[in-house]
């Protein structure tokens, strides 16, 4: 049976697993930060949808004729 990742970093020196160590902590903190943002994103689609349901709506009126409004 083959060896698990666990046991082929610890067969590394100590300064690659520092190395390793570090870079691992960078990329998740990279993905957490790409889920936030994904998720931020999501939430202001949302909110933009909700807002449109309601946005009011302007009317140009272009003249009356005869007390009627032309719009």
């Amino acid at each position: 049976m083959g060896k698990s990742l666990r046991e082929k970093i610890k067969e590394q020196p100590i300064k690659s697993q520092i190395k390793i160590e570090s870079r691992t902590q960078e990329l998740i903190a990279q993905e957490l930060t790409r889920q936030k943002i994904k998720l931020e994103k999501q939430q202001l689609k949302v909110r933009g949808r909700k807002g449109k349901a309601f946005k009011k709506r302007e009317v140009v009126i272009f003249g009356k004729i005869n007390n009627r409004t032309l719009i």
